[in-house]
């Protein structure tokens, strides 16, 4: 049996790659006295309910760097080593049936939504159910985060800036590496819902978007529009349209391609047809135990493709 190396004698040479999904890194260097290369790979343990508790035990000191109407965010760093790796923490109180929802773990199904289904099902839905956006008014009136602000289209007294301007704000996702980089774009206008509401009228306004925001992530992150995934979901998590900008190596939740629609295509194919959003059948997840679930499942919609799932499972 080999005898155990000396980490305390590791030279780092430099960083192979960073998985901030996985929260794995691979760096390579060299033990003192070896010419040979080696190669370290370090991943964090999933957390458990004994390292969550430890997180939120008195020993712990909180910072808040954000707080929105429902919403706030920590640093969370333990008392007893503060040269231990801190956690990012987010907090949602009081949280509706609509968060408890957002972030459990269910089994998920494709809808296929045709505009017929759009109308009838989802549309009448979404404007009974929808999350408050108190939060993003909050942003949009100043009241809230303005330090955060890293872009307002405001600033350079745009005649159009009502109808085609917009904030470009941290996601609370977002750790504030580089490597991580996750801002979200969030329109002045208060009467686009979502990508179905969008027609060739607001082609200005996309590309408005679309060559501002990268513009000023470039200037302030250095950040070149060839490394940016830029994105709407569909469904959005609040429908109050908005635009996702993240940085390419980074996976962030909500990327997959039944979710995720890059923002040049969006202009592109409202370009080749102006109704395209209101006139396509549009594909999203959705979970078992949400209320819009029991919609489309009410109406015979998602029944076979669930009795399907059991038949597979016998």
């Amino acid at each position: 049996m080999s005898e155990q190396p000396d980490f305390s004698k590791f030279q780092f040479k430099r960083i192979l790659m960073n998985d901030t999904q996985r929260k794995m890194v691979a760096v390579e260097g060299n033990f003192n006295g070896c010419s040979k290369p080696a190669v370290i790979v370090m991943e964090k343990y999933a957390f458990d309910k004994a390292s969550i508790m430890n997180v939120c035990s008195s020993g712990t000191k909180f910072t808040k760097d954000v707080e929105n109407d429902v919403y706030k965010s920590f640093t969370c760093v333990p008392q007893y080593n503060e040269n231990i790796s801190s956690n990012k923490m987010d907090l949602i109180h009081p949280a509706t049936q609509k968060h408890i929802l957002k972030f459990s773990s269910q089994p998920l199904y494709i809808v296929q939504e045709t505009k017929e289904m759009y109308q009838e099902i989802t549309l009448p839905f979404i404007l009974d159910n929808s999350l408050s956006l108190q939060w993003v008014y909050n942003c949009l009136e100043y009241t809230s985060e303005k330090e955060r602000i890293k872009y307002d289209t405001a600033c350079e007294k745009d005649k159009d800036d009502n109808l085609n301007g917009f904030l470009l704000i941290p996601d609370l996702k977002w750790s504030g590496k580089l490597d991580e980089l996750y801002l979200l774009a969030i329109i002045k206008r208060r009467n686009i819902k979502s990508l179905r509401d969008l027609t060739s009228k607001h082609l200005p306004l996309l590309k408005n978007i679309l060559n501002k925001g990268t513009a000023a992530i470039y200037r302030l992150y250095g950040v070149p529009l060839s490394q940016l995934r830029i994105y709407v979901h569909y469904q959005p998590s609040f429908y109050h349209f908005h635009v996702h900008f993240t940085y390419l190596m980074h996976i962030p939740p909500g990327i997959n391609t039944e979710k995720a629609h890059l923002l040049s295509t969006v202009i592109n194919n409202i370009e080749l047809l102006g109704d395209y959003y209101q006139s396509s059948t549009m594909n999203f997840v959705i979970k078992e135990g949400d209320p819009l679930f029991s919609c489309f499942e009410d109406k015979g919609i998602l029944s076979k493709s669930k009795l399907l799932i059991e038949s597979i499972k016998q």
